[in-house]
Protein backbone atom coordinates (compact mmCIF):
# COMPACT_ATOMS: atom_id res chain seq x y z
CA UNK A 1 0.00 0.00 0.00
CA UNK A 2 1.44 3.52 -0.50
CA UNK A 3 1.66 6.21 1.74
CA UNK A 4 1.24 9.52 1.21
CA UNK A 5 2.63 12.68 2.65
CA UNK A 6 -0.12 14.63 4.74
CA UNK A 7 0.32 18.41 5.05
CA UNK A 8 -1.04 20.57 7.91
CA UNK A 9 -1.26 24.32 8.12
CA UNK A 10 -2.91 27.47 8.55
CA UNK A 11 -3.03 28.52 4.79
CA UNK A 12 -0.92 28.38 1.75
CA UNK A 13 0.39 31.20 -0.10
CA UNK A 14 0.18 30.70 -4.18
CA UNK A 15 1.78 33.86 -6.00
CA UNK A 16 -0.85 35.06 -8.95
CA UNK A 17 1.05 33.67 -12.44
CA UNK A 18 -0.41 33.49 -15.80
CA UNK A 19 -1.40 29.91 -16.80
CA UNK A 20 1.25 30.22 -19.72
CA UNK A 21 3.78 30.36 -16.88
CA UNK A 22 2.05 27.13 -14.82
CA UNK A 23 4.35 23.97 -15.36
CA UNK A 24 2.06 20.99 -16.03
CA UNK A 25 0.61 18.83 -13.50
CA UNK A 26 0.05 21.99 -11.00
CA UNK A 27 -2.15 24.08 -8.95
CA UNK A 28 -2.14 27.53 -9.16
CA UNK A 29 -3.93 30.96 -8.98
CA UNK A 30 -4.22 32.33 -12.43
CA UNK A 31 -3.24 35.82 -12.93
CA UNK A 32 -4.79 35.33 -16.69
CA UNK A 33 -8.10 34.54 -15.44
CA UNK A 34 -9.29 36.79 -12.50
CA UNK A 35 -6.99 34.97 -9.98
CA UNK A 36 -9.26 31.94 -10.46
CA UNK A 37 -7.81 28.94 -7.94
CA UNK A 38 -6.78 26.73 -11.42
CA UNK A 39 -5.40 23.09 -11.99
CA UNK A 40 -3.36 22.52 -15.28
CA UNK A 41 -3.06 18.66 -16.12
CA UNK A 42 -0.23 17.11 -17.54
CA UNK A 43 -1.34 17.42 -20.53
CA UNK A 44 -1.48 21.25 -20.43
CA UNK A 45 -5.13 21.62 -20.28
CA UNK A 46 -6.49 24.43 -17.33
CA UNK A 47 -9.48 24.07 -15.39
CA UNK A 48 -10.74 26.20 -12.82
CA UNK A 49 -10.63 24.16 -9.48
CA UNK A 50 -14.53 24.10 -8.14
CA UNK A 51 -15.77 25.33 -11.72
CA UNK A 52 -19.37 24.92 -11.98
CA UNK A 53 -21.82 24.17 -15.16
CA UNK A 54 -21.22 28.57 -15.71
CA UNK A 55 -18.69 28.47 -18.55
CA UNK A 56 -17.95 31.62 -20.69
CA UNK A 57 -19.58 31.08 -24.12
CA UNK A 58 -17.31 33.61 -25.48
CA UNK A 59 -14.00 32.87 -24.42
CA UNK A 60 -12.37 29.38 -25.55
CA UNK A 61 -9.51 28.09 -25.33
CA UNK A 62 -7.64 27.04 -28.64
CA UNK A 63 -4.05 26.11 -29.31
CA UNK A 64 -1.40 27.94 -31.52
CA UNK A 65 0.74 25.91 -33.56
CA UNK A 66 1.65 28.83 -35.71
CA UNK A 67 5.84 28.23 -35.09
CA UNK A 68 6.19 31.48 -32.67
CA UNK A 69 3.98 33.19 -30.40
CA UNK A 70 0.91 34.55 -30.35
CA UNK A 71 0.71 37.98 -28.98
CA UNK A 72 -1.75 39.24 -26.82
CA UNK A 73 -4.60 41.70 -28.18
CA UNK A 74 -4.15 39.86 -31.45
CA UNK A 75 -7.01 38.52 -33.78
CA UNK A 76 -6.76 35.17 -34.56
CA UNK A 77 -8.01 32.88 -37.78
CA UNK A 78 -8.75 29.20 -37.74
CA UNK A 79 -7.56 26.46 -39.18
CA UNK A 80 -9.44 23.24 -40.57
CA UNK A 81 -7.18 21.10 -37.90
CA UNK A 82 -8.52 23.08 -35.17
CA UNK A 83 -5.68 25.33 -34.37
CA UNK A 84 -4.78 29.39 -34.70
CA UNK A 85 -3.02 31.51 -35.99
CA UNK A 86 -2.26 35.85 -36.75
CA UNK A 87 -5.67 36.30 -38.74
CA UNK A 88 -4.54 37.97 -41.96
CA UNK A 89 -6.94 39.33 -44.94
CA UNK A 90 -4.51 38.80 -48.22
CA UNK A 91 -3.36 35.00 -46.66
CA UNK A 92 -6.09 32.43 -47.68
CA UNK A 93 -5.01 30.13 -44.90
CA UNK A 94 -5.23 32.96 -41.91
CA UNK A 95 -8.38 34.51 -42.99
CA UNK A 96 -11.28 32.74 -40.97
CA UNK A 97 -10.70 35.09 -38.41
CA UNK A 98 -12.78 34.08 -35.12
CA UNK A 99 -11.41 36.49 -31.88
CA UNK A 100 -8.83 38.35 -29.89
CA UNK A 101 -6.10 36.69 -28.13
CA UNK A 102 -6.36 37.88 -24.63
CA UNK A 103 -3.27 36.84 -23.56
CA UNK A 104 0.45 35.69 -24.92
CA UNK A 105 0.00 32.11 -26.73
CA UNK A 106 3.77 30.49 -26.72
CA UNK A 107 3.68 27.66 -29.92
CA UNK A 108 2.19 24.32 -29.11
CA UNK A 109 0.23 25.79 -26.20
CA UNK A 110 -3.30 26.43 -25.36
CA UNK A 111 -4.41 30.02 -24.70
CA UNK A 112 -7.60 32.11 -24.26
CA UNK A 113 -9.52 33.44 -27.34
CA UNK A 114 -12.63 36.16 -27.14
CA UNK A 115 -14.27 34.66 -29.89
CA UNK A 116 -16.79 36.82 -32.07
CA UNK A 117 -19.94 35.18 -31.03
CA UNK A 118 -20.86 33.08 -28.26
CA UNK A 119 -19.73 28.94 -28.70
CA UNK A 120 -22.87 26.85 -28.83
CA UNK A 121 -20.29 23.58 -27.60
CA UNK A 122 -21.88 20.17 -28.90
CA UNK A 123 -24.38 21.78 -31.55
CA UNK A 124 -22.46 20.23 -34.24
CA UNK A 125 -21.51 16.49 -32.31
CA UNK A 126 -22.38 14.00 -34.67
CA UNK A 127 -23.42 16.17 -37.88
CA UNK A 128 -20.12 15.54 -39.74
CA UNK A 129 -18.94 18.90 -40.35
CA UNK A 130 -15.42 20.04 -40.20
CA UNK A 131 -13.41 22.23 -38.44
CA UNK A 132 -13.48 25.87 -40.21
CA UNK A 133 -16.84 24.61 -42.23
CA UNK A 134 -18.94 27.93 -42.80
CA UNK A 135 -22.32 27.23 -41.52
CA UNK A 136 -25.86 27.80 -42.87
CA UNK A 137 -29.57 28.05 -42.23
CA UNK A 138 -31.23 24.75 -44.18
CA UNK A 139 -33.88 24.66 -45.83
CA UNK A 140 -34.90 21.45 -43.74
CA UNK A 141 -36.63 23.45 -40.51
CA UNK A 142 -34.32 23.77 -37.70
CA UNK A 143 -31.25 22.35 -39.56
CA UNK A 144 -27.62 23.45 -40.63
CA UNK A 145 -26.01 22.42 -43.58
CA UNK A 146 -21.93 23.39 -44.55
CA UNK A 147 -22.92 25.16 -47.80
CA UNK A 148 -25.05 27.19 -49.20
CA UNK A 149 -25.10 25.44 -52.89
CA UNK A 150 -28.79 25.10 -54.20
CA UNK A 151 -30.41 27.63 -52.33
CA UNK A 152 -32.26 30.43 -54.16
CA UNK A 153 -31.93 33.79 -53.54
CA UNK A 154 -35.09 35.23 -54.72
CA UNK A 155 -37.04 32.26 -52.53
CA UNK A 156 -34.61 31.33 -50.08
CA UNK A 157 -33.54 33.26 -46.82
CA UNK A 158 -29.44 32.34 -46.92
CA UNK A 159 -27.92 32.99 -43.76
CA UNK A 160 -24.58 32.05 -42.22
CA UNK A 161 -24.80 31.14 -38.69
CA UNK A 162 -21.63 31.16 -38.28
CA UNK A 163 -18.24 28.75 -37.78
CA UNK A 164 -17.40 25.05 -37.23
CA UNK A 165 -14.86 24.08 -34.62
CA UNK A 166 -13.73 21.83 -32.54
CA UNK A 167 -14.23 21.58 -28.72
CA UNK A 168 -12.54 23.59 -26.04
CA UNK A 169 -9.28 23.08 -25.63
CA UNK A 170 -9.02 20.61 -28.02
CA UNK A 171 -7.19 21.01 -31.80
CA UNK A 172 -8.85 18.50 -33.69
CA UNK A 173 -10.56 18.69 -37.95
CA UNK A 174 -14.06 16.82 -36.35
CA UNK A 175 -16.23 19.90 -35.74
CA UNK A 176 -18.70 19.98 -32.47
CA UNK A 177 -19.28 23.05 -31.14
CA UNK A 178 -20.44 25.94 -33.37
CA UNK A 179 -19.51 29.67 -33.17
CA UNK A 180 -22.15 31.90 -33.98
CA UNK A 181 -22.16 34.78 -35.92
CA UNK A 182 -25.34 35.95 -38.26
CA UNK A 183 -24.78 36.78 -41.39
CA UNK A 184 -27.25 37.27 -43.97
CA UNK A 185 -26.86 37.15 -47.80
CA UNK A 186 -30.48 37.56 -48.84
CA UNK A 187 -34.12 37.42 -47.29
CA UNK A 188 -36.83 37.74 -49.91
CA UNK A 189 -39.28 38.06 -46.94
CA UNK A 190 -37.71 40.34 -45.44
CA UNK A 191 -36.35 38.96 -42.26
Amino acid sequence: MTTYAKIKTTHVVLEPTPASAAPYGSLFNDSSNFNTFTNRDTGGVCTAVGATTSVNVMVKSKKNMSGSVIPAYRRVALHSDGTIVLADSDNLTAMKDIGISLDPISHNTFGRIMLNGANAPGVLAGLGFATGDSIYLSKTPGMLVNTSAGFNAETDTIMRVGTADCADADASAAATDLIMTVEVYSSPGGA
